[in-house]
């Protein structure tokens, strides 16, 4: 392909240039465009003899390629068309005009993505050769056999890849014509043996080394069919030179999370959820692993530049196919040619294959836990330096292996850890919840890890352990899940890095599908091993994947932040403006925690509720059957309930017996259940149909009919504050009653309508939505989870009553809050469809009221108009 045009670094179309003389209406050059740009995962292809110019959909599946066709011009209609010729400009491109007009064109049935493509290919021919194995070679292991497949794909695609850069002839294909034509294609298999040998001598790596799988039968059928299908299928034909790594790595990244599921009557490869959750592998994206690269390897070489005797060691530590790997030998390699005089275009001579195979020996270091993955990342890199029959590096640098195992990188690189360790390491760590480690691991974790909390994710440590990998002043990159900066098992982690890392970059994505389907949450952290009391680092929050350039976007959206952003282990990740109004909340207020002597209690958890929470209905039966029955039942809430300055009852009622209470209070009596018949003859008829599965609970008393013990059963009749655990804003209110409810609400005990007001306020839901776990955008209605951990992190402005005017102030606040209680009771109390004009002129006034909380809320922490228009949005 000769012009590829970009926008940022985004192919958007290619232009395939021919001679005046060529014929344009010759199908080899549409479909040379055509493949060129599909393989490329690029949408259009143009093709133009200098008179003519032709655009073409690369997506369309169509045997005939000038049916993919989209437009043509000619020296005669260039001006007259000129307005779809203008499609093709900058500003066109930009905003995908070419793509909204295709749409226009009707339904057209698209080709797969060329990734997904091979993928199915690789699957099928996985499929069918783990059959033939097995079938015709008795004696082997299922394990063994799937390595025997693994080891056969990996060497046929490495002969196409050859083939296609011209550095072998039609080696495959003209095999399988020349057995054909001899009548000896039954001898296939011990053919490609041969073959195999024969490149062994010449590349001398791994992947030609004798293997078992040499020795293994297969029908002719099962191969030919794959060599023919890496050359061309269904009208569309691989070209291993164009396909740019992260396909590959796209393909063989879901063949790795896939299995072969041996049934009784037939044999499949299916996705194996246990293995993708346990191993937790995830394909990066190229805008992220080309980010990761350029602001870790890219800035080392920046500052460092390239030294032969000292080159840059860089690490990935979980390397999958080998995605950051091979990013990464890209940066090292054009900078090194740059460097050394040799970045001419043309032809791979000398020096260009000898620099590649020294960055490829010497730079580039991988580990993966899965052997299978470790092949195939090997071979990627393999195919970086294939440009020459000339013997290729054993890379013995991508290792199988543990990389949380204190004695793995010594018994795998002990050079590189003699000498002070990696100078980057970068990645995208194995997403493996913390339910699913094991006690085992996490015991170890606890001995070996600064950052171990019981609920931590896998991610934690390596992230830790990368620190400790790293020489000082040594880069670190990955994207993990963002959970560790808000949570509390994050916290240590936290800590860790404050204390020993220069905080880089940190860019979150929210809940962007960055992973596709997969609900990761991810962030990009960038640091750099070393100590140091003032932080100075680039925050960026993504809100959309809609662009060209990664390192443009967070350009545009970023905003330098400070180590107050860092404040003891407790971040807040926000824009400057926003950071200057938190430190100013800070500087005059108590943690929420301390301001409460930590006394958050989170409700009731029956562990069955059908048979302890009642309707009024049942509550009414059970009282007229037996009178005692209502000494044991509560008015009850659950988290729904609860709004601002209001409770929506929902008429339901608790059936209360604490553990202990049978015991307490049955006296001589030896059978309680006996006791409990006599005295509550009405409850225990209620529940005895509950019994079987009230015993199985794990949340019970000293016996199935009693709750779990709690505390602080005497705190839900007092006076309180309360607040549901997931909102997408704040709703707390105030309780007098005696309200029980479920787990899913938070209380305070205390009578305090200053702190609900507080509570309540704008700009501590500001501050809130950047120190909590949020599910979705908090800024778009995400839903935050008022965690108890989190809730007590809140600046609350302690009041000086020995000054006049912040006593006034609270003062006024508390009756506002008074006056608001009661007009929300009687909003309650007005139904629209009786009364709309009074129920709307109740709503003006708790808008008004609740608008003058805040305003005197601000004043309590000194807000500027400024940022008091920053807080509301304005």
């Amino acid at each position: 392909m000769d012009f590829s045009f970009r926008i940022g670094n985004t192919p958007r179309f290619f232009l395939e240039t021919k001679k005046v003389n060529e014929d344009l209406n010759d199908p080899r050059w549409v479909k040379q465009a055509i493949d060129y740009a599909w393989t490329k995962s690029v949408t259009w292809a143009l093709l133009s003899d200098f008179e003519g110019l032709r655009v073409f959909n690369a997506e369309w599946k169509e045997s005939d390629p000038f049916r993919a066709q989209f437009i043509e011009f000619n020296l005669d209609t260039y001006l007259t068309d000129f307005e779809r010729l203008w499609w093709l400009s900058k500003a066109e491109t930009v905003s995908r005009r070419l793509d909204a007009e295709a749409e226009n064109v009707g339904k057209k049935v698209k080709r797969l993505p060329v990734s997904q493509n091979l993928f199915d290919d690789l699957k099928k021919w996985r499929e069918n050769l783990f059959k033939s194995y097995k079938g015709f070679n008795l004696g082997y292991s299922a394990a063994q056999v799937d390595e025997a497949v693994l080891r056969l794909l990996n060497r046929l695609i490495f002969i196409r890849t050859a083939e296609d850069r011209a550095v072998e002839e039609n080696r495959l294909q003209s095999l399988v014509r020349v057995l054909k034509d001899k009548k000896q294609i039954s001898n296939l298999d011990r053919e490609l043996a041969g073959l195999f040998r024969e490149l062994d001598g010449v590349y001398n790596s791994e992947l030609f080394a004798r293997h078992f799988s040499e020795e293994l039968q297969i029908p002719p059928t099962d191969l030919e069919e794959i060599i023919n299908g890496l050359y061309e299928k269904n009208f569309t034909r691989y070209n291993f030179n164009a396909l740019d790594a992260d396909v590959l790595g796209t393909a063989y990244e879901q063949y790795l999370g896939h299995v072969v599921a041996e049934g009784a009557e037939e044999t499949h490869v299916e996705e194996k959820r246990t293995k993708r959750k346990s191993q937790g592998i995830y394909y990066t994206p190229t805008f992220v692993t080309k980010y990761i690269v350029q602001q870790t390897v890219g800035k080392y070489l920046a500052e460092n530049g390239y030294n032969a005797s000292n080159p840059p060691r860089v690490l990935d530590m979980a390397c999958g196919s080998g995605s950051f790997l091979i990013e990464a030998f890209d940066v090292i390699d054009d900078f090194v040619a740059k460097q050394r005089g040799q970045a001419q275009r043309g032809e791979i001579d000398f020096h260009d294959r000898t620099r590649q195979l020294e960055v490829l020996q010497s730079c580039i270091f991988g580990v993966d836990k899965d052997k299978q993955a470790v092949e195939v990342a090997r071979l990627n890199l393999l195919l970086r330096g294939l440009h020459s029959r000339e013997k290729l590096p054993m890379l013995e640098n991508i290792a199988n292996g543990n990389s949380l195992k204190n004695e793995t990188y010594p018994n795998q690189f002990p050079q590189v850890i003699k000498e002070g360790g990696f100078d980057v390491i970068i990645g995208n760590p194995p997403y493996v919840r913390q339910e699913t480690l094991g006690e085992e691991f996490k015991t170890y974790a606890k001995q070996n890890f600064e950052t171990f909390a019981g609920t931590a994710d896998l991610y934690i440590y390596f992230i830790e352990q990368a620190h400790k990998l790293l020489k000082p002043n040594g880069l670190f990159g990955m994207i993990v899940s963002n959970k560790w900066i808000r949570s509390n098992y994050g916290k240590a982690l936290r800590q860790y890095l404050t204390k020993n890392a220069e905080i880089l970059e940190i860019i979150d994505f929210g809940e962007l599908p960055v992973f596709g389907n997969a609900a990761t949450f991810p962030v990009i952290i960038i640091t750099r091993k070393k100590k140091t009391e003032k932080q100075s680092f680039l925050y960026a929050q993504i809100k959309n994947l809609d662009f060209d350039s990664l390192t443009d976007e967070v350009k545009n959206v970023s905003s330098i932040l400070d180590e107050s952003a860092l404040h003891d282990g407790n971040w807040t990740l926000t824009d400057n403006k926003e950071q200057n109004i938190f430190n100013k909340m800070r500087q005059s207020s108590l943690l929420l925690g301390e301001y409460v002597q930590e006394k958050i209690y989170f409700g009731i958890k029956t562990g069955y509720n059908d048979a302890f929470i009642i309707s009024h209905s049942v509550k009414e039966k059970l009282i007229s059957q037996n009178s005692k029955s209502e000494e044991l039942i509560k008015p009850f809430v659950v988290g729904d309930d609860v709004r601002k300055y209001r409770i929506n009852s929902r008429d339901t009622f608790l059936i209360l017996i604490p553990k202990g209470f049978t015991n307490a209070n049955m006296g001589k009596h030896k059978d309680a259940w006996a006791w409990f018949e006599i005295t509550y003859p009405a409850i225990a008829k209620h529940l005895k149909p509950f019994e079987d599965a009230a015993k199985k609970r794990q949340d019970q008393g000293d016996y199935w009919w009693e709750l779990r013990a709690c505390d602080y059963y005497d705190e839900f009749e007092k006076p309180k504050i309360i607040y549901p655990d997931i909102a997408k804003e704040s709703r707390a209110t105030f309780d007098t009653t005696g309200f029980y409810f479920s787990n899913t609400i938070y209380f305070i005990p205390l009578d305090n309508l200053y702190l609900l007001a507080l509570l309540n306020s704008k700009i501590i839901f500001t501050y809130f939505k950047r120190i909590a776990a949020v599910l979705g955008d908090a800024d778009k209605g995400g839903r935050l989870r008022w965690f108890r951990q989190d809730v007590m992190k809140l600046p609350i402005h302690q009041i000086d009553f020995g000054n006049p005017t912040e006593k006034q102030t609270h003062d006024e606040i508390v009756k506002l809050v008074e006056k608001m209680l009661a007009l929300q009771k009687e909003r309650q109390a007005v139904r629209p469809e009786d009364d709309l004009d009074h129920a709307r002129n109740l709503d003006r006034e708790i808008a008004k009221i609740d608008s003058e909380i805040d305003s005197r809320v601000y004043n309590l922490y000194g807000l500027t108009e400024e940022e008091i228009g920053i807080v509301e949005g304005k």
